[in-house]
């Protein structure tokens, strides 16, 4: 996946020079290796979980571990608390591992340039999110809801997001719109774009609806 690869070039784009760790490595390249998950944890907070096989010790665990540091101290800086926690930076045989804790979605969201909200759906469309579309039920595709169902909904959350890694739910899904793939214990989600609906997207930001509980 590319999400994790520009995870850390996003490093370089900020202004940090890497030296050696990340300088021969292409920022445009395929991810093939990249795996990231992102986890919705029960006390609202989000862990994410980066793993990157360069295929050569470009990197210093040290410099990747002080970068991270850096730019997470400034978001925290910033905010005005700590929003960010990082539990673990390694770089040891040719893969680089980042765990990080953020203390909300939108810690999340801002930190990557990304969009990942989790709530009811009416604080979604006080947010002003878009919920004039269909869904249709992971057990039956037959069954689907609008945003009247979506609104009068009491005890399920909604999830909006343009992150194309594996989310791991707090939860099952119930609901999704139709870019989502599900897995079959209903608690692993992802955005899945192929044939001409991904011709469609394009660079657009695809975003994926999931009601879950």
């Amino acid at each position: 996946m590319k999400n994790s690869l520009n995870f850390l070039c996003k490093f370089m784009v900020n202004g940090i020079i890497l030296g050696g760790m990340l300088g021969l490595v292409s920022c445009a390249g395929s991810g093939e290796s990249s795996v990231t998950t992102l986890s919705l944890l029960k006390d609202g907070s989000v862990r994410s979980e980066i793993r990157e096989n360069f295929g050569e010790s470009y990197y210093d665990s040290t410099e990747l571990q002080n970068t991270i540091l850096s730019q997470t101290a400034d978001y925290n800086r910033e905010a005005g608390s700590s929003k960010i926690t990082v539990e673990k930076v390694e770089a040891r045989d040719d893969i680089a591992v980042v765990k990080m804790i953020y203390e909300k979605p939108e810690d999340y969201a801002s930190f990557n340039r990304s969009i990942l909200f989790v709530g009811t759906a009416k604080e979604a469309k006080e947010a002003g999110y878009q919920l004039d579309l269909v869904l249709s039920g992971t057990k039956d595709a037959n069954e689907t809801i609008g945003m009247s169902d979506m609104l009068a909904m009491e005890g399920e959350k909604l999830l909006i997001t343009d992150v194309k890694d594996l989310i791991v739910l707090n939860g099952k899904a119930l609901y999704t719109s139709d870019n989502v793939t599900v897995s079959d214990n209903g608690k692993e989600i992802q955005i899945s774009l192929s044939g001409e609906e991904g011709k469609e997207a394009g660079d657009k930001k695809a975003l994926a609806y999931v009601v879950f509980e």
